[in-house]
């Protein structure tokens, strides 16, 4: 009975738990069981015991630990380049680091419990409020860049990444970058681009009608003095005189088409259709290519946008000839928004675009027109240009994209 007294004194708090055990295992009770089965399930207990003790030093080890991992997250959030802010449903600051407190220039005690929408730009309202609801509603990781007008005017433009919330709340979690050298490098970039694209312009223009109003005309001229030589002459020398006469009139033909070419004066003076109504003439008269001009109105556009635009679709309407296999396509102009959109269209066999090399060719002919070099002056002038199948999911779409004048020095 000293025994049993002792096991009580000994482990009180886990008398349940060896009685439960017990009653696992047999059906006798504690007072019926014998010295040596009572040592037994002491030295059980005991072996538990052990176990808890192991149990709970690793326990403490790991609180010890996720208090080390929360501290040096808690340092890297503070300390990071990059300003983090949570927002709830609303928009409502929870939380902020202190990069996001100083790039908004905002007290981080004034900055938690205001909405971020109080520092979006009015232009920027409409893409943040449905840029939240759609991170609320579902939860989705995506990338937005919008402009802030800080409290003292001060213009801010900043890329915003949400991470995937993964959480029943509706917090939004977001990571914030300072956009706006970036994009005055951009703008000044392009401004450059468009004061090169000018330059160039008007120097195609000087040398088109250097060509039209000089070499044409002289060509004019001894096409005339030709055919009236060729009405005093006879015979031979008069068919020779008027083949003579015939190239030259086929010459300045050619002049004259390659003046319009390089700068039509439809351009300038009419705008961006009229244009492309008469390079859809001339590819036809040249190549053979029927093109349909699409009616839409015609956005509003400035002189370096125009001129990108024609000169893309004239390299793009021959490439559909070299290389579609087909005699027709289709040029489509329109305003979407604060875009102008251009698409070039045919049902052939497609331009053969190489994605990995950038051209467009069979395997075998690589030396086909280079999408990479297209791309990248539309790039230098805030454009893109993207490349698929028509809708019918035949032939080739291409789609070429630029901001329209007025919206030029958004950064979006």
């Amino acid at each position: 009975m000293s025994d049993r007294v002792r096991v009580r004194r000994k482990v009180p708090s886990i008398r349940q738990l060896a009685e439960e055990k017990l009653a696992a295992t047999t059906t006798l009770a504690l007072e019926n069981m014998t010295p040596d089965e009572i040592r037994r399930v002491v030295h059980e207990l005991e072996v538990h015991q052990v176990e808890l003790e192991i149990q709970n030093q690793q326990l403490e080890e790991a609180q010890r630990e996720a208090e080390l991992s929360k501290e040096r997250y808690r340092h890297l959030y503070e300390s990071a380049p990059i300003g983090y802010l949570t927002l709830d449903a609303d928009g409502v600051v929870l939380l902020a680091n202190l990069c996001a407190a100083k790039m908004l220039r905002v007290p981080r005690t004034k900055l938690v419990g205001r909405k971020l929408a109080s520092l979006v730009a009015a232009a920027h309202q409409d893409r943040w409020h449905f840029a939240r609801r759609a991170l609320v509603e579902n939860g989705e990781r995506r990338t937005l860049e919008l402009s802030l007008e800080l409290d003292d005017g001060t213009p801010l433009e900043v890329g915003l990444t949400a991470a995937d919330q993964g959480n029943p709340s509706g917090h939004i979690n977001l990571g914030m970058l300072d956009m706006t050298d970036l994009r005055r490098s951009e703008r000044a970039l392009r401004k450059a681009a468009t004061a090169a694209a000018l330059a160039e312009q008007h120097e195609r223009r000087k040398l088109a009608s250097d060509l039209h109003d000089d070499a044409g005309q002289l060509i004019a001229l001894a096409s005339i003095k030709l055919r009236a030589l060729t009405t005093r002459l006879k015979g031979d020398p008069a068919r020779e005189l008027a083949e003579l006469s015939g190239l030259l009139d086929q010459t300045r033909q050619r002049i004259t088409s390659l003046s319009f070419q390089m700068s039509p004066p439809l351009l300038h003076d009419i705008g961006l259709i009229a244009a492309v109504r008469w390079l859809a003439d001339d590819v036809e008269r040249n190549y053979g290519l029927a093109v349909t001009v699409v009616d839409e109105p015609e956005p509003p556009l400035d002189e370096v946008t125009r001129i990108t635009l024609f000169q893309a679709i004239r390299e793009l309407l021959i490439n559909v000839k070299k290389h579609s296999k087909v005699d027709a396509a289709s040029v489509q102009v329109w305003r979407d928004g604060v875009m102008v959109r251009v698409a070039v269209e045919d049902r052939g066999i497609g331009l053969g675009f190489d994605r990995e090399r950038g051209t467009f060719g069979r395997p075998q002919d690589r030396t086909g027109f280079g999408l990479l070099a297209l791309r990248e002056r539309l790039k230098n002038l805030g454009g893109s240009l993207e490349v698929g199948s028509c809708l019918d999911g035949s032939g080739t779409r291409i789609v070429i994209s630029m901001p329209l004048p007025s919206t030029k020095g958004d950064s979006t």
